[in-house]
């Protein structure tokens, strides 16, 4: 019997059109995987005109070229819905100098592209330069699964004042800049370095023969947790010029910070001026200086912290070091400093367990400091209640005074009262005989 098979031509060839459109349209959803090959000094600099890349591509770096030197990418822009992905292939990839962005934004750098829990490590024999380094009008970017050890920084997100107007505050933000679950061990500086320390422009800057004093670029919306950080010769983790947005730093384990020796370094955690920030749920250990510095302002939050050993450092002992050490700094405009400290778990330290400094007279009178374990020492002319909802306005002149001596001026204060009762009673009863 023969078999008779309909075939209609015109059906076919649109059936074929169709699945065709199909298919270019989930590989332009889901984004191209581009293999980024590295060039004759082991490393690339990239571009998106360069790649051809677009917002929702995937950039793979593969592990079977390793080593590299370097991966910096410039004008990468990807979108909040589709950011551009850089992310590990085949193994782990090791670095020598790491990654450096400039001018980017809505980009992701993963380490999840194998088995291994840190996809990226970054080495330096000399321990130079940063692991990471995210600069000028960058935003947007997220980093995270990277092992970055003997470096001088682990990450490096800051734009000092430069002579392009767009490179100085307030012309641009970094904004949106998220670090997690990193590990981050034996840095010859900071841990992270997020922003720079003279947010005021105080440094001279050479431009054209001449000198001027432009502000860096500001930070906001710094997402900083699950991070581990070890044996750093200056601080673990310094965020300063954050002033926009909401700044947390969050989960991250903090030790052996210090190394440098320098008693004005080496905190596990530093805000730095202007910066305002959530501190939450951090594990510090083992400081040469403080467990958490604060010098910034606006609403500052810091609670839920386990720190232990501010000032002890493998047998180096720094006196005069707080596990939480508050103080102000001049801002332009001016802008207050209101503090919420509470539920630390405050351990060993050198001084009083929450040290507030006075350097400007910027504190607000609505500070709150309670459920903290440990001491605490207040600067005279600081405002604090000792209850989030209920309870007397605190001053530090009151609390300066020693309990013995209260109770005496108490009991002063109680017989003056009577005396002077006693005194207008007497007054009345001359007055009625009269």
């Amino acid at each position: 019997m023969k078999t008779c098979i309909y075939t209609n031509t015109w059906y076919s060839s649109a059936l074929l059109i169709f699945l065709a459109m199909a298919t270019q349209f989930t590989a332009t959803a889901q984004g191209k995987r581009i293999t980024i090959i590295k060039g004759g000094d082991n490393g690339k600099y990239v571009t998106q005109q360069f790649l051809g890349c677009r917002p929702g591509d995937t950039l793979v770096i593969p592990a079977a070229n390793n080593p590299y030197t370097y991966i910096a990418a410039e004008h990468l822009h990807g979108t909040k819905e589709k950011p551009i992905v850089i992310i590990n292939g085949g193994g782990q990839v090791k670095l020598q100098a790491g990654f450096a962005f400039y001018n980017c934004t809505h980009v992701k750098l993963t380490g999840t592209g194998s088995k291994d829990k840190y996809g990226f490590r970054i080495e330096h024999p000399k321990g130079e330069g940063p692991g990471v380094d995210i600069n000028k009008r960058s935003a947007d970017i997220e980093v995270c699964y990277l092992d970055i050890c003997k470096k001088t920084y682990g990450f490096w997100v800051k734009q000092e004042g430069s002579c392009a107007d767009s490179l100085q505050a307030p012309n641009w933000v970094i904004d949106n800049i998220s670090i997690h679950d990193n590990r981050i061990v034996n840095m010859r500086q900071e841990g992270m370095y997020l922003g720079s320390t003279d947010p005021n422009g105080l440094r001279n800057v050479s431009c054209n023969s001449a000198i001027i004093h432009p502000r860096p670029l500001r930070l906001g919306n710094i997402r900083v947790y699950n991070n581990i950080v070890d044996s750093t010769e200056r601080s673990g983790i310094q965020l300063s010029c954050a002033a926009f947005g909401n700044n947390e730093i969050y989960g991250n384990r903090v030790t052996n910070a210090g190394w440098e020796l320098s008693d004005v370094q080496g905190n596990g955690i530093s805000l730095g001026g202007y910066t305002h920030a959530h501190v939450y749920n951090n594990y510090i250990k083992n400081t040469f200086a403080l467990g958490i510095l604060v010098l910034g302002s606006g609403y500052i939050v810091v609670d839920n912290n386990t720190i232990d050993s501010s000032g002890y450092l493998a047998g180096h002992v720094t006196p005069g070091m707080a596990s939480i050490m508050v103080d102000t700094r001049t801002t332009s405009p001016v802008d207050s400093s209101r503090l919420l400290i509470h539920d630390n778990k405050l351990g060993l330290s050198t001084d009083a367990n929450i040290h507030f400094y006075k350097t400007v007279n910027s504190y607000s009178k609505d500070n709150i400091i309670y459920n903290n374990t440990g001491s605490k020492k207040m600067a005279p002319g600081i405002y604090w209640k000792e209850h989030p909802t209920r309870g007397k306005l605190m001053s530090s002149e009151a609390s300066m005074i020693p309990p013995v001596r209260k109770r005496y001026l108490a009991a002063a204060a109680v017989l003056l009262a009577l005396l002077a009762a006693g005194f207008v009673v007497l007054r009345r009863r001359r007055a009625r005989i009269a």
